[in-house]
């Protein structure tokens, strides 16, 4: 997971360009995706029947795909360019802070910031206008971050319902919003097991230890891994569990220790039943608004060593689950070896090697049928309609694997 950076917030609003989109959308479809830093040699796309059955022309339409790769703003692309329709795409600030040009570019193809480690009222009210308008579909990608885990979806936020949801309220009962699933499956089509030892080998090295050629990869993975984890702990004064321990005991113990932490240092009493993910998310919005805080200037510094922190265990929350031990296939030992590189690095890295993407669009939910529950219970229908969506992108990379025949499916 990469950094990111605590710049003082500007709100970069969408000024969309339909000739630009229609250019960028072709380049990315035809350059971008099959280069060397996406290699998607192929991208198949279900349920676009459906999806224009459902929501036809005019029709107010909020696209939540799973985000479990850095291909997939250009996959979403590549997407609505074969549906017909030019996209408004919710984006983290960093990104718009990158470089000048790229912020102009993506802005006039149809992308405004957010910043996600704070309240911003002005992204949420600008993505509830896109809706409300109509004119471009909206993508968001609810999970937040990428977590390189395709076979299972991260926990949903919920401000892409309440920004659905506002929409449906303003509109009333005669425009209707789509909530549309979005499903996306990233799947190896060779052999790539021999780039994933030599990156696996240079990590080793980089943790004074090496990688047994001998001894079950899976295994081996998850021992530099374990390696890697006790380092950072004991660089930062943390206790490590034994590596004898339950890799999920481990993980578990190590977030919770330095959440902890966190929350006595930064004075923030933990909620009763708050996940470790919540908790983690709450303590890194409060560290983001005290280091963009001019008046508390003299705790920036520690506020500084509190984000490392910060981003150590939410890093660590990303392994919980037993993902490649339960079902070690090519593309689940691949993403694990991509996330530990990524979080020893910071830095992306391109794939393996070629892949073939499948991209299913889940049955639209019609927002008209959830507006009368949404006046009188917003905060329960706001979760429902969060995890109805979860659920169904879950759903839909299920049924992808049921059929995947691609070599990323075979056990490692």
């Amino acid at each position: 997971m990469l950094e990111f950076k605590d710049l003082p917030y500007r709100f970069v609003p969408p000024k969309p360009n339909p000739f630009l989109i229609s250019l960028t959308q072709w380049i990315i479809g035809k350059v971008t995706l099959p280069s060397k830093r996406h290699l998607i040699e192929d991208l198949e796309i279900r349920g676009h029947d459906t999806f224009h059955q459902s929501c036809g022309k005019g029709a107010h339409i909020l696209l939540l795909p799973n985000h479990s790769t850095h291909s997939d703003p250009q996959v979403m692309s590549e997407v609505t360019r074969r549906l017909g329709i030019q996209p408004s795409f919710m984006a983290a600030y960093d990104v718009f802070a990158r470089s000048r040009i790229q912020s102009w570019i993506m802005q006039r193809t149809g992308a405004f910031s957010v910043d996600r480690e704070g309240s911003d009222r002005k992204s949420m009210k600008c993505a509830t206008d896109v809706l409300t308008q109509g004119k471009h579909p909206l993508i968001l990608f609810p999970e937040g971050n990428v977590y390189f885990c395709n076979d299972e979806v991260a926990p949903f936020a919920e401000g892409a319902s309440y920004i659905a949801l506002s929409a449906q309220k303003k509109l009333g009962e005669s425009h209707p919003v789509y909530a549309v699933p979005v499903s996306m499956k990233f799947t190896y089509i060779e052999d790539i097991r021999d780039q994933l030892r030599g990156a696996l080998e240079e990590l080793a090295r980089r943790f004074e230890t090496e990688l047994d050629p001998e001894a079950d990869f899976g295994l081996e993975l998850l021992r530099i891994s374990t390696t890697a984890l006790e380092r950072f702990l004991r660089q930062r004064g943390y206790s490590s569990s034994k590596q004898t321990s339950p890799v999920d005991e481990q993980i578990h113990n190590a977030a919770e220790q330095i959440i902890n932490s966190l929350e006595e240092k930064i004075e923030i009493p933990s909620k009763p039943r708050s996940s470790l993910t919540d908790r983690i998310r709450r303590i890194r919005a409060t560290i983001h608004g005290i280091r963009i805080d001019p008046d508390r200037e003299v705790d920036h510094p520690a506020a500084a060593l509190w984000a490392d922190e910060a981003i150590l265990a939410l890093r660590i929350l990303g392994y919980q689950g037993g993902y490649m031990a339960s079902k070690p296939t090519l593309d689940r030992v691949a993403e694990t070896v991509a996330r530990l590189r990524e979080d020893v690095h910071s830095l992306t890295f391109p794939p393996a090697g070629k892949r073939r993407c499948i991209v299913q669009l889940g049955n639209p939910i019609d927002l008209r049928e959830r507006l009368e529950p949404f006046r009188s219970k917003a905060r329960q229908t706001i979760a429902d309609l969060t995890q109805d969506c979860e659920a169904a992108v879950q759903s839909g990379i299920d049924d992808i694997n049921a059929s995947n025949d691609a070599l990323g499916a075979q056990l490692f």
